[in-house]
């Protein structure tokens, strides 16, 4: 119920409020004047008509002659034209001021749609300044990428010349493991002289003695003169002996063991025996 007493809208809001600013614009010092102007002449054709049909010696309309009917005619038609013309005049005045207010509003739309340009002209500056940043951005990300890919391949590179590289080394100590063990056999074989395939004694010093003459091992003496006697001097025995020290392991490890070490670097006694021999 209480809806029915409400004001119905139309839905332009904009509308609505333009025409109450237009009804609401104050008048202006020429509509003021003119009001009057209008007011006034108005007032003057109705005194007019009222002296041309009242006052003494005044006949009325029926009673006069033709010309007299005729320039009473034109009296009233005159006046009365005088007197529509005044609200007409000032109707005329209004609207002109609510034009005047409908040009200050379209001047100001015509600013703002200036100002609105301006910043949209700003704005796609900047739009275009953040693509070609993008697009930087993106030209920075795939060099990364391409980086971070060669890094990688070339890591991989790294690790597997590592890795031969190791293989390398293992072979060089393996072969030189065996010329040493070559060595310290062909020392077995010479210190045992007499040929009856046992060392002892003197020659166990002799073979000691010439195992430290090889640059490439070292031993503890004490500990493989110990080993060699433990065995009976047994040429077998005793080269069997030999390759577990060097080669590690002979499947008995109750008790601590004489090793034979190979200290020089493989590479460098390698490179050394080549330029030995020369070019």
């Amino acid at each position: 119920m209480d809806n029915e007493n409400e004001p119905q809208s139309n839905g332009y809001a904009g509308d609505d409020d333009t025409s109450n600013q237009d009804e609401k614009k104050p008048a202006t010092m020429r509509e003021i004047l003119m009001r009057f102007g209008a007011v006034g002449n108005f007032g003057m054709q109705c005194v007019n008509v009222v002296l041309a049909t009242s006052g003494p010696g005044k006949a009325s309309f029926g009673a006069l002659d033709s010309t007299g009917k005729v320039g009473r005619g034109m009296l009233y038609g005159s006046s009365g034209i005088g007197a529509v013309h005044s609200p007409v005049v000032v109707y005329k005045e209004r609207q002109l001021t609510k034009e005047d207010t409908f040009r200050t509003a379209l001047n100001g739309i015509r600013e703002e749609q200036g100002r609105l340009t301006d910043a949209n002209d700003v704005l796609s500056a900047e739009i275009d300044d953040l693509q070609s940043e993008v697009e930087r951005m993106k030209d920075v990300e795939m060099a990364l990428r391409e980086l971070s890919e060669t890094q990688g391949s070339q890591l991989d590179e790294l690790m597997d010349l590592i890795k031969e590289n190791k293989e390398i080394n293992e072979g060089l100590r393996a072969v030189l493991k065996s010329k040493c063990l070559e060595e310290v056999i062909a020392l077995v074989l010479d210190i045992d002289s007499d040929g009856n395939f046992t060392i002892q004694d003197r020659e166990i010093d002799r073979l000691i003695i010439g195992m430290d003459l090889i640059e490439e091992i070292s031993f503890d003496a004490p500990m493989f003169r110990q080993e060699v006697i433990d065995c009976g001097g047994n040429v077998d025995e005793v080269i069997s002996l030999i390759k577990s020290m060097i080669h590690g392991g002979d499947g008995n490890e109750d008790r601590e063991r004489c090793t034979i070490s190979i200290d020089q670097d493989p590479q460098e006694y390698f490179d050394k025996q080549r330029g030995n021999f020369g070019p």
